[in-house]
């Protein structure tokens, strides 16, 4: 993931950077991380080099840049990059949802939530990532975010959204192995749950969003439980 700074503040710069280096070294994240003083130089590396998230400052001590307007401009044209906007002050945030930014936060920054906020983040950069599936001859790309569960079966298994099913030639090991953990969770031996989707849950059962029920296995309640409660915690 790599994320951008965008403040004309060197102090905030070093801070966010050595706070992000922190959660990335607890996490075992590799660090990608680069600074801008200005919203504008930032749109122009923009223009050829990807980027996943940004700490957008609100106001700059040039007034002819506005966070706000710079981070309506940027999502125009590269809609899938997550925007938090830093502020000192509330009474723009109203504006920042018009703009579709992704969260706010208050300067000065404090740990705790900027940490909750990066994990956020990654789940979202994670669930907005795509798989491609043939189904009667045409390729369909499926979001993370839309997959229900996969279920086992013979030579294969079942990926199920809200509103289809396909049948993959990949086991239910393998789409264990390549999904994110922290999203995707092996309830019983016969289904894999995205968690996002669970509504309710007892020691046999978890109900999802669309009132199906899947089975949990009693030695997966615990860690159920756990993947569950880390993945809420997140907003999802």
């Amino acid at each position: 993931m790599r994320i951008a700074f965008c403040d004309d503040q060197k102090a905030i710069i070093k801070e966010l950077d050595q706070l992000v280096r922190k959660f990335n070294h607890q996490n075992q994240f590799q660090d990608n991380l680069i600074s801008f003083s200005t919203p504008l130089t930032l749109y122009s590396y923009m223009q050829t080099e990807k980027v996943d998230l940004i700490f957008m400052d609100l106001e700059f001590e040039d007034i002819s840049e506005d966070g706000i307007e710079w981070s309506k401009k940027i999502l125009k044209q590269f809609p899938k990059t997550i925007i938090i906007i830093l502020t000192a002050y509330e009474s723009r945030y109203k504006d920042g949802y018009v703009a579709r930014v992704f969260r706010f936060m208050t300067k000065p920054v404090e740990e705790k939530e900027l940490f909750e906020n990066l994990h956020a983040c990654r789940q979202e950069l994670q669930l907005a990532r795509t798989i491609s599936l043939s189904k009667r001859g045409i390729v369909h790309e499926i979001s993370l975010e839309d997959i229900l569960y996969f279920s086992a079966q013979s030579g294969g298994t079942e990926l199920w959204t809200c509103s289809d099913m396909f049948c993959c030639e990949e086991s239910l090991l393998q789409w264990e192995m390549q999904l994110p953990e922290n999203i995707f969770f092996r309830c019983h031996k016969k289904y894999l749950v995205n968690l996002t989707h669970v509504k309710e849950f007892d020691s046999s059962y978890c109900t999802l969003n669309n009132g199906e029920k899947l089975p949990i296995s009693r030695r997966k309640w615990k860690g159920f439980q756990i993947a569950y409660m880390k993945c809420d915690v997140y907003g999802y």
